[in-house]
């Protein structure tokens, strides 16, 4: 899967329209008031860091007391919003949460919105476990802290990645950033390199 040709300027300039336009899309979803109730909507994750590549946004709530019927009833207020096309509703409690830690059980929305440059797969996360979880001063951390250098690197490397068919659930962000952050990686081969010593897929184009 070879590398879009773009410059280094372009490929930041891209990152920044992508954040300027993921802001808007939550102002035009309201989630706070659709979710009324279940505390604040928090963004994380790449809109955060200004580390994005696609449009894809992440936003996380922490309602211990929400229930099914909570989210449904929310779900109904946030079907009135114009430009949403989707929702996939996924009850991750017991044994369907994503990890082996009970704190980690949700409720996870994937919804698909129609935006003005283009659709967006935003992301929530209802969390049942009120814990502390780093993921916004992470984020936040990458966004004061990284290089230009760090940047774009981690930039072309997601540019690559994401669409490859091991990413996000064998090959992630999170993979991106350890690499470039702590271990030097600047380039895709350098990367691949990484990959292979860790057992993960080295090929963006690879199937399983």
């Amino acid at each position: 899967m070879p590398e879009t040709k773009i410059t280094d300027a372009e490929l930041l300039a891209g990152a920044r329209a992508l954040q300027a336009e993921a802001a808007d899309v939550l102002r035009a979803l309201r989630l706070d008031k659709a979710f009324a109730g279940f505390g604040p909507a928090q963004a994380v994750g790449s809109m955060v860091s200004g580390l994005m590549v696609w449009r894809d946004v992440d936003v996380v709530f922490t309602a211990p007391h929400a229930t099914a019927a909570d989210v449904f009833t929310a779900l109904a207020r946030l079907a009135g919003v114009p430009g949403l096309t989707a929702v996939d509703y996924r009850d991750e409690r017991g044994e369907r949460r994503p990890t082996d830690r009970i704190e980690d059980e949700r409720y996870y929305l994937v919804c698909r919105y129609e935006g003005p440059e283009g659709p967006w797969k935003v992301d929530i996360t209802i969390w049942l476990h009120a814990v502390d979880r780093p993921t916004r001063a992470e984020a936040e951390r990458l966004a004061r802290h990284a290089t230009t250098e760090q940047r774009l690197a981690i930039l072309r490397l997601k540019q690559t990645w994401h669409r490859s068919p091991h990413y996000p659930y064998r090959v992630g962000g999170t993979d991106v950033y350890d690499a470039v952050l702590e271990h030097g990686v600047r380039s895709q081969e350098e990367f691949s390199a990484y990959l292979r010593l860790r057992g993960l897929p080295a090929d963006p184009a690879a199937g399983e």
